[in-house]
């Protein structure tokens, strides 16, 4: 009987580890952008690295924040903001609605896409749009080797002015879990700045 109380209490411990897992609670730093254009402080991962950058004739704003490279893993973990002057926009009519539209267009071209949820939200005070996406994608850029896995993507699409904003996070479909809460911790610290002229 002792033995078997004992069993018990270890598949126990076993299944707690399997649903919470070991893992430290995530951490999180402060960015602020240097680039007017994304306008935004928000949180980000610990150890993370970013990096902003501009698109051909400033065609949008973006920064990407990305963990480090892990020996296990070629396709890293990503959350990306990405910042559209609306007039620079070829969408009928200007709305967020049209604009998810246009991405999923794009996405459906990927392999296996599917649409896993779409719903409305608010970000920053404006009404947004909230899409959950699995397709497949190459694990290795410029690799013989390289192979379709798997991917997920988060995506949320709001309006602010003249502009559109993305804060999109993607990840391997069996390690998405991982970080889904630290992106919605990003979304809710999210803030645009202002700017002083």
């Amino acid at each position: 009987m002792k033995n078997l109380a004992q069993i018990i209490l270890a598949i126990g411990v076993i299944s707690m580890v399997g649903s919470f897992g070991c893992s430290k609670a995530v951490k999180y730093e402060r960015y602020s952008s240097k680039d007017i254009e994304i306008n935004m402080a928000m949180d980000y991962i610990s150890g993370w690295l970013f990096s902003e950058s501009r698109g051909a004739e400033n065609s949008y704003a973006q920064v990407i924040f990305y963990e480090p490279q892990r020996k296990d893993k070629n396709i890293k973990a990503g959350i990306v903001v990405t910042v559209r002057d609306s007039s620079k926009l070829n969408l009928d009519p200007l709305s967020v609605d049209s604009f998810v539209d246009d991405l999923l267009s794009r996405r459906g071209k990927l392999k296996d896409m599917k649409l896993l949820s779409r719903s409305k939200s608010t970000v920053l005070g404006s009404e947004a749009v909230s899409v959950l996406l699995s397709y497949k994608t190459i694990d290795m850029l410029n690799n013989i080797n390289a192979k379709l896995v798997p991917v997920k993507e988060k995506v949320v699409v709001f309006k602010n002015n003249n502009k559109f904003y993305t804060i999109r996070y993607q990840n391997m479909e069996k390690e998405f879990n991982v970080f889904n809460k630290a992106f919605s911790h990003i979304l809710k610290t999210a803030e645009l700045r202002t700017v002083n002229k």
